[in-house]
This record gives C-alpha cells, sequence and structure tokens, in this order.
C-alpha cells in the first residue's frame, strides 16, 4: 500500500536506537499519513498527537499521554528526530507542502446542497458570481476605454510638440518623456488585462461548480461547445485578443522614446 511506502521512508530516517518498543509499523502508518496532510509543516505538537493516538490503544495508563503543551521540555524535545525524518521523508517523496482541499470542498464547507433550502441558496450565490463576472467585464471595457483615451492624449500631446517646438533637441526631450509614460501606462494595462482574465477563470470555476447541483449547466456547456478553448479556431479567449492593442501601443511608445533620445543627443538630425 503507498502508505507503507511512505511509512518505510520516515522510518528508514529515524535513527534506530530511538525507535518506539514493540511493533511499530501501525505508528509509522500513522506518521505517513501526517506527511501526506502537512508535509514540511509537521510539528513536534503532531507528532506527539499521533504517537499519543497509536499508544493509548497500547498503554492507555502512559504517563505521557497528556497534551504536547504539558508535557517536560526533555520529552518534548525527544518527538524532533520524529519531526526531521517526517520532513526529509516528505521532501524526498516531493510531497514538501500540506495537501490542499479540493476545490468543491472549498466552496461547499459543510458539504454538497441536499436539501430544498440548500440548493435554492446555492442557486441564488449563483446568480451572485454570474452578475459579479458580468460587473468584471463592464469594469474590464471601463479600463480598456480609460487607457485608449490616455494614450491617445498622449500621442496627441507629442504630434502637438512635433509641430510647435522651436527647439528641436528640447522637443525630442518632451517627447520622449511622454513616451515613457505611454509604456508605463501600457505595462499596467496589459497587468490588468492578464489580471481581469485570470479573475474571471476564477469567478467561472466557481460558477461551473455550483452548476453540477443545478438542474441544467449552462456555461459548462458552453465551455464544452467551444472545445474547452483548446482549439484557437472555434473559441479564442478575450484576454489573448485584447492584449494585442496594449502590446502595440507599447511598441510604439518604445520607439518613439528611442528615436526621440537619440535626436535629443543629436545621434539624428530632423532638419
Amino acid at each position: 500500500m503507498y502508505l507503507d511506502d511512505i511509512a518505510a521512508a520516515i522510518r528508514a530516517r529515524v535513527p534506530k536506537d530511538r525507535m518506539p518498543a514493540g511493533n511499530t509499523a501501525e505508528l509509522f502508518r500513522l506518521y505517513a499519513v501526517l506527511l501526506r496532510v502537512k508535509g514540511r509543516s509537521v510539528t513536534r505538537s503532531d507528532i506527539h498527537d499521533v504517537w499519543s493516538a497509536w499508544t493509548a490503544s497500547r498503554d492507555g495508563e502512559h504517563v505521557s499521554l497528556v497534551k504536547y503543551e504539558e508535557l517536560p521540555h526533555s520529552v518534548k524535545a525527544e518527538d524532533e528526530v520524529f519531526v526531521v525524518a517526517v520532513r526529509q521523508a516528505a521532501e524526498a517523496l516531493g510531497n514538501p507542502d500540506p495537501s490542499r482541499p479540493e476545490f468543491a470542498d472549498v466552496l461547499f464547507p459543510s458539504g454538497p446542497p441536499r436539501e430544498a433550502a440548500e440548493a435554492q441558496q446555492a442557486f441564488e450565490l449563483y446568480k451572485i458570481m454570474v452578475q459579479s463576472s458580468e460587473g468584471l467585464v463592464s469594469r474590464r471595457l471601463s479600463m480598456n476605454t480609460f487607457f485608449l483615451t490616455m494614450n491617445g492624449a498622449l500621442l496627441t500631446a507629442s504630434g502637438l510638440i512635433v509641430q510647435n517646438s522651436a527647439d528641436q533637441k528640447l522637443g525630442a526631450l518632451g517627447i520622449a518623456v511622454l513616451a515613457v509614460a505611454g509604456i508605463v501606462l501600457c505595462g499596467a494595462w496589459r497587468s490588468l488585462i492578464t489580471s481581469f482574465g485570470q479573475l474571471n477563470r476564477g469567478k467561472f470555476k466557481v460558477i461551473n461548480t455550483i452548476e453540477k447541483h443545478l438542474k441544467a449547466a449552462i456555461y459548462a456547456a458552453e465551455w464544452e461547445a467551444l472545445g474547452q478553448g483548446k482549439d484557437p479556431k472555434i473559441y479564442r479567449s478575450f484576454t489573448s485578443r485584447e492584449i494585442w492593442v496594449p502590446t502595440a501601443l507599447f511598441v510604439l511608445h518604445a520607439v518613439t522614446c528611442i528615436a526621440a533620445i537619440l535626436v535629443s543627443s543629436g545621434c539624428i538630425k530632423l532638419r
């Protein structure tokens, strides 16, 4: 059994002179469960709790069958070798981090809805998440409008400087400053588009999980009809398309900035 393999890995890292007396197969199997649950974050208190569960069925009157906090310091220190063994085994077995609950368990901490009242509550939450996703799309459109307007203003200002600047080097320096502002804006724009896309994917993961407990799963069916986004000929995400605009403007601002710096430094003369 897989737990026995983990138990063997832990046992191999415990010095023989520190092994408890008797048949310890069940003890190390419990340590294996502890490794699966907590990985490298296991503590002395965890080790003591496991040892107490194992010892209780063998010697219910053992003096150390008390809470970890009530143990003498010398007894507490004895658990350290097992802490190290579990942590080292977790690292060696590629299971260093605590196990995480399934997504549905996070969404439904008290279990999936079973009664009519619970199903109705899930449906209300479902509607809230759908509305939240739609609101996110509206915020995303407003953000795109804002950044487009700002980039348009910067490009317009650059054009006015080119037309009205009497000093070529000073005008080029002003354009360079505006181009740097444009680069910063486009970088922020790209980052926000990506964040909005990630946030919406998270919302739809919640929506799709709730739909499993409804009579119809319309969004899951829609995603299936779109080939789950695996074929760009069938579906390509909005994020991958939206990001083209700030990327193109980013490149434009960068080229403008380089050209303006060259002009202001005298490497290029326009007239």
